[in-house]
């Protein structure tokens, strides 16, 4: 059992920010790969442990404190999204096809670093593909449309130019992690 998290459930403030002390880089680079905008992170980061504790009576102290924090975070992320434009989903989308690998990497700043280089490697059709899907936030019928293809070939070029910057970003990363 989390003392910690035990005595915040009790009420103890002094416990609760030991909370948001031990918890908050790991929340933080939680949100901040999954949120393009890193004010909005912070916010959000902020916000997940407002509501946790005001809900801090609904906390099983049997549980895992940070896996019930991520999922109100998780939560607060989805609602955030549903108010944003289509363009700014359309750049989230992205990243979390490219599965996110910051956090796998343990929050590696290099992520991004590595995204850029892969985007970078794309060319052609494909980065007219990406720059109409991410970049102007079109759907994927109506990019399907401006590049002349049917929906259905929209769908399987767009599976594998998110899978090749995937494998991309993959193969970087591991290599960066080698001694």
């Amino acid at each position: 059992m989390d003392e910690l998290a035990a005595r915040a459930k009790a009420g103890d403030r002094e416990a609760f920010s030991g909370l948001v002390q031990r918890e908050g880089a790991r929340l933080r680079a939680y949100v901040a790969c999954r949120l393009a905008d890193p004010e909005a992170a912070e916010d959000l980061a902020q916000e997940a442990f407002i509501v946790a504790y005001r809900r801090m009576a609904d906390f099983d102290a049997g549980l895992d404190f940070y896996n019930w924090l991520r999922g109100i975070a998780r939560n607060l992320i989805l609602n955030e999204r549903r108010k944003r434009s289509r363009e700014e989903a359309a750049r989230e989308e992205l990243l979390d096809q490219a599965g996110c690998l910051g956090e796998a990497a343990g929050g590696d700043a290099g992520v991004l670093e590595a995204l850029a280089k892969c985007l970078s490697r794309v060319s052609g059709r494909l980065r007219e593909f990406l720059h109409l899907r991410y970049d102007q936030g079109l759907a994927l019928a109506e990019v399907a449309s401006r590049l002349g293809l049917t929906v259905g070939s929209a769908r399987v070029a767009h599976v594998r130019v998110l899978r090749g910057l995937r494998d991309c970003m993959e193969q970087s990363l591991s290599r960066e992690a080698r001694p």
